[in-house]
């Protein structure tokens, strides 16, 4: 019996990690409001942002995007975790099945778009697949913050304009720091090319005027179409999703 009891203890301390480790399964999770972080990863300014995004997409264009973290899978791959969460919580109306799920596998390192039948034909998985891959960046950075105000937000602005309502508030991420590259050898020829013809030729005066004054001025913009100026506003919190469902439509990844 003495070493039957230190056998047992034994094994307890081996699997009791293992256990901390294995996912809560999906029949237990719970979900409190459009964004639920259950890796507890993310700032509660950021849930604050994404929770005011879900609101006004249920409210404003009768959709429902659920943003949900998790630390792992257990094994399973991602997409039909994400589908049977889906399905499990309904994410959208019944009738329209107008749901967004943006979920995030932590210890994984996995990512899922998974959208509702009534979005695919404004959310097609090539599109969806674009905005994880734009997200991929802040991941590694472990930056969830950011990849998932990210996400969002690039849903929302379809889903919006789309419907034909304008959202309110600047959910943009801080750019994802990167480090200085070096010129490469054809760009340092091509410069040295430049210099020859500009100071071998009797119009080198009139260049410099040119390239320094106007030649290479320019500008980009950014589209943001579907949000409006201002601060986040009140009102109306979360009710519940309706009932919604999907067919496995939209985009996974990994970083």
């Amino acid at each position: 019996m003495k070493y039957g009891g230190k056998f047992v203890l034994v094994v307890l301390c081996v699997i009791a990690p293992l256990l901390v480790l294995r996912a809560e399964p999906i029949s237990q999770l719970r979900p409190t409001d459009y964004v639920n972080d259950f890796a507890h990863v993310l700032s509660p300014s950021t849930i604050a942002k994404l929770d005011e995004i879900c609101r006004q997409i249920d409210q404003k264009a009768h959709a429902q995007i659920a943003v949900v973290t998790i630390n792992s899978l257990d094994g399973s791959d991602i997409e039909s975790y994400a589908v049977d969460l889906f399905k499990k919580w309904g994410i959208g109306s019944k009738a329209t099945d107008r749901g967004v799920l943006i979920l995030l596998a932590v210890k994984d390192r996995r990512y899922r778009i998974e959208v509702g039948y009534g979005l695919e034909p404004i959310l097609p998985d090539g599109k969806v697949g674009g905005f994880g891959r734009e997200a991929v960046p802040y991941l590694r950075n472990n930056d969830y913050d950011g990849a998932l105000l990210l996400l969002t937000s690039r849903v929302a602005q379809v889903i919006a304009q789309d419907a034909g309502v304008q959202l309110t508030g600047d959910t943009t991420p801080a750019p994802v720091a990167t480090s200085p590259s070096s010129p490469s050898v054809g760009t340092i020829l091509l410069l040295v090319i430049v210099a020859i013809v500009i100071f071998a030729t009797p119009l080198r005066s009139l260049l410099f005027w040119w390239l320094f004054t106007g030649g290479f001025r320019g500008g980009s913009g950014y589209g943001g179409g579907g949000w409006g100026g201002g601060s986040f506003g009140g009102g109306g919190g979360f009710g519940g999703f309706g009932g919604g469902s999907s067919g496995g439509g939209g985009a996974s990844g990994s970083w």
